[in-house]
């Protein structure tokens, strides 16, 4: 997870060994969504296909979850009633299924390799129909406006009302579990599980444009205030479940600054929490950054600079030459222009509920200054700083950024941090 990521869409990766797509349902239907997990040489990988169908016939899309891959377009889907059949050409992978009744059994081709894989479909809950949760754990989706944004709500086994904590990932291709494509930390997932230990619900989400939320959103059309819309969105959701008794939003990195501005003069949301949260805008810490990259090269750090301070006030850039086209490329800028007009202290200073501000010691993407800046903002906020806590939440040791990758962020093994635990149970029970 990056402090600032400028790629708000998810990036593709093929992995070697996987990738698929499948699909199915009942023979009058076999569109809708499938998923299933593939054992490959004793790794577990879930395999989801979305299937359509059109006027000249049957698409589909593939994810690998595990892999970091979505949205994968199948260059040929067959389905005769019975017999499914999905090849992705450009990575030698093919999948040939038999139709059941609630489940597609076949069999996943690749690299002259093969794997049996079953499927099942997947059942979304509509907005309209937040599940009353009978188990533990049920996921569920929100439409807004047409977009589909999925998430995983957990519920204690009780008949009483508990508080519910909404969960806001952070920034980049960070899923409702805190992984990615360049990390597999499983930390929100984490959070999640102590949390319901402690009597507390949860409900965390991929974002617009993430993982299974993927959307066929243009980049152009994106803003910073759509993520803040979803957040609003799923705060509605949850205050008509009447197992609630309370709606708590806690965001991290990224998610705080989203989370404060959902807050912000909500009747619907009583307790707001930052876990690793910026303390000033985002053209200061893409200075601050850019500075370290730039040392050197005094005539690009003056150009780049005076683009970020054309965006920060509101104007596109033109012209942008091809060696910061990735930073500054035009279907980004709106973005951009949207998001560097907020301000975190201000917008903490609006909160009139009682807030919960976290940071770690080791966290190399954060620093604890910015959890003072957010302090010092907003005086009636706890401040709880955490001893040998990184970015991802975990324990570290150092501030070696290539240890905590290697045993943090790419640890979906290593435990989150407990003193952080403490503290938001703590402070939602209080």
């Amino acid at each position: 997870m990056k402090r600032v990521s400028f790629f708000k869409s998810v990036k593709i990766g093929l992995l070697a060994m996987i990738l698929t797509g499948l699909s199915c349902s009942q023979a009058q239907d076999v569109t809708g969504t499938w998923d299933g997990v593939l054992n490959v040489q004793g790794m577990k990988l879930k395999i989801v296909l979305h299937i359509d169908k059109t006027d000249a016939g049957y698409t589909s899309k593939m994810d690998s979850p595990d892999q970091g891959a979505f949205g994968i377009p199948a260059t040929k889907t067959t389905f005769d009633g019975s017999k499914l059949s999905v090849e992705i050409s450009n990575i030698g992978m093919t999948f040939e299924g038999t139709h059941k009744p609630n489940s597609i059994e076949g069999t996943f081709k690749q690299g002259g390799m093969s794997f049996p894989l079953t499927l099942a479909r997947v059942v979304e809950a509509k907005a309209d129909t937040m599940p009353q949760s009978n188990t533990n754990e049920d996921e569920i989706v929100l439409n807004i406006n047409g977009f589909n944004i999925y998430g995983t709500l957990k519920v204690p086994e009780t008949k009483e009302k508990v508080p519910v904590v909404l969960i806001i990932a952070g920034s980049g291709p960070t899923d409702r579990n805190c992984n990615s494509p360049m990390m597999t930390s499983n930390s929100y997932k984490m959070l999640a599980d102590a949390l319901l230990s402690n009597g507390i619900a949860t409900l965390r989400y991929d974002k617009r444009g993430i993982a299974k939320s993927i959307s066929e959103q243009k980049e152009e059309d994106l803003r910073f205030e759509h993520y803040v819309e979803d957040a609003k969105g799923w705060i509605n959701l949850l205050s008509e479940n009447k197992q609630f008794s309370e709606i708590i939003v806690a965001g991290h990195s990224e998610g705080s600054l989203i989370g404060m501005i959902a807050c912000t003069n909500n009747p619907k949301v009583s307790k707001f929490i930052s876990v690793a949260g910026v303390g000033v805008p985002a053209d200061e810490i893409l200075k601050e950054q850019l500075s370290k990259n730039l040392a050197g090269m005094p005539d690009m750090k003056t150009k780049v600079f005076s683009y970020i301070d054309e965006l920060k006030q509101g104007r596109p850039v033109k012209d942008v030459p091809q060696d910061l086209y990735s930073l500054f490329r035009p279907s980004v800028q709106p973005y951009m222009i949207s998001w560097l007009k907020y301000n975190p202290q201000e917008e903490i200073k609006k909160l009139n509920i009682p807030n919960l501000i976290v940071q770690g010691t080791v966290d190399v993407q954060v620093s604890v200054n910015e959890a003072e800046l957010l302090s010092k903002a907003n005086p009636n906020a706890k401040k709880v700083i955490v001893e040998n806590m990184d970015h991802v939440l975990k324990n570290s040791k150092s501030m070696d950024m290539n240890e905590q990758m290697k045993n943090s962020y790419n640890n979906p093994n290593s435990p989150i941090n407990k003193e952080l635990v403490e503290a938001i149970v703590d402070f939602v029970k209080k």
